[in-house]
This record gives C-alpha cells, sequence and structure tokens, in this order.
C-alpha cells in the first residue's frame, strides 16, 4: 500500500461481504478529493536583470498537490531567457511521451495578459534554454496528490534588453542590426548587386507591444534550386536563441512561390530576421528586399485609430475565395507609393494625389488628342473645298477679263500715233489709225462696234487747232487723258 500524503482514504463493504470475507470480497478504494497547494512567484526587471529560481523544498523532495505560478515581468518591448541547472520530476511509465504526473507548463503572455502555451516538461531530462516571444513569460508546476522521490528543478533568469541580438551580425556589412517604428526596408548586402560569400547577418525587429509584424518579400534571388543549402533566409517569432527553431524559411528564387507565401505576420510585437550564404556564389544572384511593418488585426468590428485596408477577397486558379484581413496600419503609410495592405488590396493606394492626377491625365490627354485630330480633320476639310471654290471662281474671272484686256489693249494701241485731220475727216479712213492687224477683216464686230459707238466717241475727243482737229484718248489704266505730241 502506497503512502498517502495528506489524503483519507475510505473503504467499504456490505454485510454480506463481512460475513463471507474470508470467501469472497468487494472493496472499493477512493481518495476523497484534497485541495491542491498554491504558491505564486513574480520576478520584475525593476528588482534586476538576473536571478534564481526554483522548486518548493529544493534541493529536497516537494510536496504533493502543488500549484505555483512563476511569473517573469520583463521591461516594456523586452524578452525573458530561462536556462535550468537542474531538472527532476515524477514522470510517466517508461516509454511514455505524456506527462500525465508531475509536470511544468510554460506560457508566453501578451500585453492583454492572453496567453500562449510554448511547452510542457516532465521527467528528468534537463529542458533546452527558454527564451520567451514576448516580454512576459510564466510557468506553471503542477503536481498530483500521490507521494514522490523527486527533488524537483532549479534555474536561471535574465531579462533581455529589446535591442538583445542572438546571432552573429557586423554592422560594416549587413547594416544596422536594430530595426523599430512604423515600417522599413531590409536587404541583402550589396543588393542589387551580388552578394558576398560567407554572409551571416541578422536583423531585430520592434514595434509597439499591441501590434504585430507584417513581413512581405519583394525581391528574392538568393540560390538556383529550392533547397535551402546555398544560401537561406529564415525568419524567427519573438526572441530567439542558436537553439531556436525558425517559423519561416525562404531561398532560391521568387518564382518558386505563390504570391501569398511571400508574405508573413508575427504573432509577437518582435522578430529575427536571419541571412545565411555559403562559401560561393558563382551564379552571382542578388539576394533579397522585403518590407515590415507593425500592423494590428482588430475585430470587423473593432476600432482602429490609423488606417484600415478595405480587406476583400483572393481567388485564384479556380481554388475557393480567400477572405483578406483588413489590417490596420499607420497613416504614414498612406499613399507612399507602396500596397502596404497586401499585394491584392490596394486601398491604401487610391483616391491619393498622384492618383487622381494619374487618372486626369489617362482622361484628359486622349480627349485633347481626339480634338485636335477632329480640329485638323475639319480644317482640312474645309482648306479644300475653299481651294476648289477659288480655283473655279479663276477660271471664270480669267475667262472674262480676257475679252476686256483684249478692247482695253485695243484702245490704249489707238493712240499710238496722231495726225491731223481736217474736222470733217474724223471718220478713220487712214488704217495708219488702227491697230496692226494683216487684216481688217479680223477685226470681230464686237471691236468695230466698239469702235464707233458712242461709248468709244466719248472717249475720243477732238480739239480745234490750226483748222485741224487734234485726237485725244483718255487712258483707261489712270484715268488720265494722254495727248499725242506733233
Amino acid at each position: 500500500m502506497p503512502n498517502y500524503d495528506g489524503c483519507r482514504l475510505v473503504a467499504t463493504m456490505t454485510l454480506c461481504e463481512l460475513l463471507v470475507l474470508l470467501m469472497a470480497s468487494s472493496i472499493t478504494i477512493y481518495s476523497v478529493p484534497c485541495q491542491a497547494q498554491k504558491c505564486n512567484y513574480t520576478f520584475s526587471y525593476l528588482n534586476g536583470a538576473v536571478g534564481n529560481f526554483s522548486s518548493p523544498g529544493f534541493p529536497d523532495y516537494y510536496p504533493s498537490l502543488l500549484r505555483c505560478t512563476y511569473l517573469f515581468d520583463a521591461a516594456k518591448n523586452g524578452g525573458v531567457e530561462i536556462k535550468f541547472d537542474a531538472f527532476e520530476l515524477e514522470d510517466g511509465k517508461e516509454g511514455e511521451q505524456i506527462c500525465r504526473y508531475d509536470y511544468i507548463d510554460v506560457y508566453t503572455m501578451d500585453s492583454q495578459g492572453f496567453k500562449t502555451l510554448l511547452n510542457k516538461f516532465c521527467g528528468r531530462k534537463i529542458p533546452q534554454t527558454i527564451i520567451s516571444p514576448q516580454s512576459k513569460l510564466e510557468i506553471v508546476f503542477v503536481t498530483d496528490h500521490w507521494q514522490n522521490s523527486a527533488t524537483g528543478f532549479s534555474g536561471r533568469y535574465r531579462f533581455l534588453g529589446e535591442d538583445w541580438q542572438p546571432f552573429d551580425h557586423k554592422a560594416n556589412r549587413c547594416g544596422n542590426d536594430n530595426l523599430s517604428g512604423v515600417a522599413g526596408f531590409i536587404q541583402s548586402p550589396n543588393y542589387p548587386r551580388k552578394y558576398p560569400p560567407n554572409v551571416n547577418c541578422s536583423w531585430v525587429i520592434n514595434v509597439p507591444e499591441n501590434q504585430q509584424i507584417l513581413l512581405r518579400l519583394l525581391d528574392l534571388d538568393i540560390s538556383h534550386g529550392p533547397h535551402c543549402t546555398d544560401a537561406k533566409l529564415q525568419l524567427y517569432n519573438g526572441y530567439a536563441t542558436t537553439m531556436s527553431v525558425y517559423t519561416r524559411e525562404w531561398c532560391g528564387l521568387m518564382s518558386s512561390y505563390d504570391t501569398d507565401e511571400l508574405q508573413y505576420v508575427t504573432f509577437t510585437n518582435r522578430m529575427v530576421v536571419r541571412f545565411l550564404s555559403g562559401s560561393n556564389n558563382n551564379n552571382h544572384h542578388f539576394g533579397f528586399k522585403l518590407l515590415w511593418m507593425g500592423i494590428t488585426l482588430p475585430q470587423e468590428s473593432g476600432e482602429c485609430t490609423n488606417f484600415r485596408c478595405e480587406g476583400g477577397q483572393y481567388c485564384h486558379n479556380g481554388l475557393p475565395c480567400v477572405n483578406l484581413p483588413k489590417y490596420c496600419i499607420s497613416r504614414q503609410l498612406v499613399c507612399d507609393g507602396i500596397r502596404n495592405c497586401g499585394p491584392f488590396d490596394d486601398s491604401d493606394e487610391r483616391r491619393c494625389m498622384k492618383e487622381i492626377l494619374i487618372i486626369t491625365a489617362c482622361i484628359a490627354v486622349p480627349s485633347v488628342i481626339l480634338l485636335m485630330t477632329v480640329g485638323t480633320i475639319v480644317y482640312c476639310y474645309k482648306s479644300r473645298h475653299v481651294k476648289k471654290s477659288t480655283s473655279e471662281d479663276q477660271q471664270l474671272t480669267h475667262s472674262q477679263s480676257q475679252g476686256t484686256t483684249s478692247r482695253e489693249s485695243f484702245n490704249r494701241q489707238m493712240i499710238l500715233h496722231t495726225s491731223f485731220i481736217d474736222g470733217a475727216s474724223a471718220v478713220f479712213n487712214d488704217q495708219t489709225l488702227l491697230p496692226d492687224f494683216n487684216d481688217l477683216g479680223q477685226i470681230e464686230p464686237n471691236y468695230t462696234s466698239h469702235i464707233y459707238s458712242d461709248e468709244s466717241s466719248r472717249s475720243l475727243q477732238t480739239h480745234k487747232k490750226r483748222p485741224s482737229y487734234h485726237m485725244m484718248q483718255q487712258s483707261y489704266e489712270d484715268g488720265n487723258l494722254i495727248m499725242a505730241q506733233s
């Protein structure tokens, strides 16, 4: 019969069972529930950056029915590191992987007190170093009612600053290793040119405690194939150590991934980005570039004091559509030329002045070109019509003016010379007064009628001079009288 600590055993038997105890018996044994002893310990960075902790009674045997809580509270945006020096708890049967008896649970806790289980330990194997991804870490030690011969545990804690760097980092090659603020970029050494061999860079990103980190890959060319053997880009949630397991890894080319695989959101306000390369880069890969920003993920009806992305749905290759998250991002990221809401959500880049100008230009320029084209067509049409009309008018005017010109020329020739004749002889019997025609018969009637008409007689005047008359003609060019000279 095992020993019990603090709990009473009760056995019950029926009357018949008492009479025939030697022949048969029915014994029911149960334990009356006992309330576990509680103990709480709090360790704050205000009391020191390092310290020790242990199970009750260590190094002696720890009591049964315990539920002890160890709370480690680091500075804002800080972290907690736990190392165990001794660890001995009651474990299950040999070969069992489940901690059914005595164990410890390790939780990480955010600023609102929400806890996330990191791991569970029991048995006699010392756990690896624990790093809290958030500023608070809690260890809960639970024992059952059975008395045991285990000594418990002892360990050390250390509070980590927000700039704590778990990996090697050369600032002269990799740049600043501690990043904070609203958003920023991270890129490989020498980007966009070939990155050097044997690169070991790590960048720590910190955002306000109530935020998460959205990381989006903009460019990737670090190795030839999809296997992460030559070079790799790794992401760690919260605080990490050399023993930590990465939460996301990228390698190869950007085209090797779907669009939704090029984005990652942490569940803490801190993360570590690490880039490792081999001893050569013979294929001249130019590295990577990524964007990071602080975001919050409020509920559908939750308040967003900054800019809330519109979200929507993403449908691809006939697969079921995926609802896009409505991130709450800083207003400083609105209209900065980058789709900060995601590769499928451009709500932060709409209705921007630049976008309005582009839309206006896209509408105005074709409209102006159309108007100019129509105007040119109308102008050319009218020009051809006017030219044709003018040509026809000129032809008509030319044909009408030929007769007038001939008559005027004929009349002007009438004064090539004069002779003094008798007043009674002014009937043009002398052919020398006529134009130089070879045959007078060639003169058309309109010309002869013009000569003898009243109109021509008005232009031909005589005046008396020493009983003769001198013929004069009025010039048709300038309206002056031309008088023949003797």
